[in-house]
C-alpha cells in the first residue's frame, strides 16, 4: 500500500490572499483558511470548534488564488501538509505547519469557471522526453 501525504479542507478565507514573487520569478500566494467542526460537549450542548490553516500555493495556481479569491470565499482545497522548522531572531526553534495547495474548488461565488479557464490556458510545461537509447552491439551470447 502506498502512503500519501494528502488532505482536503473545506472552509472560508480569513483574509485576502497575499501574493508575492520570489527572486526567481515564482508567484507565491498565502492565506488563512478557517474550518469548523461541530460536536456535542459532555452536557450535550452543541459546540463549534474553528481551526485556522495556513495555505500556500505556487506558480499559476498562486496567480489564480490571488486574482479570484477574497476574504470570506468558501473553497475546497486539496493539497499536502508540510512542516517548517527554523530558528528565530531570539534563537528559539520555531515550527509551523502549512497546507501546500495542489487544486481547489469554489464553493461560493461565481468565479469558478473564470478561474478554471485561466488554469487551463497555460498548461504546465511538459517534461522533455528522454532521448532514445541505441543498443550497443554486443557479442552473441551462446545461450
Amino acid at each position: 500500500m502506498q502512503v500519501r501525504n494528502s488532505l482536503t479542507l473545506i472552509g472560508n478565507l480569513g483574509s485576502a490572499p497575499e501574493v508575492r514573487t520570489t527572486e526567481a520569478g515564482l508567484t507565491v500566494t498565502t492565506f488563512s483558511l478557517a474550518t469548523n467542526e461541530t460536536y456535542r460537549d459532555k452536557n450535550g450542548d452543541r459546540q463549534t470548534r474553528t481551526d485556522w490553516h495556513k495555505v500556500v500555493a505556487f506558480g499559476k495556481l498562486a496567480d489564480v488564488f490571488g486574482k479570484y479569491l477574497d476574504q470570506g470565499s468558501q473553497v475546497c482545497i486539496a493539497g499536502s501538509l508540510r512542516y517548517n522548522k527554523w530558528i528565530d531572531k531570539h534563537d528559539q526553534v520555531r515550527n509551523t505547519a502549512e497546507v501546500h495547495a495542489h487544486s481547489f474548488t469554489f464553493l461560493s461565488g461565481g468565479k469558478q469557471q473564470e478561474a478554471e479557464a485561466e488554469l487551463e490556458e497555460q498548461p504546465q510545461k511538459a517534461a522533455k522526453p528522454a532521448p532514445a537509447r541505441r543498443k550497443k552491439k554486443t557479442e552473441k551470447v551462446p545461450f
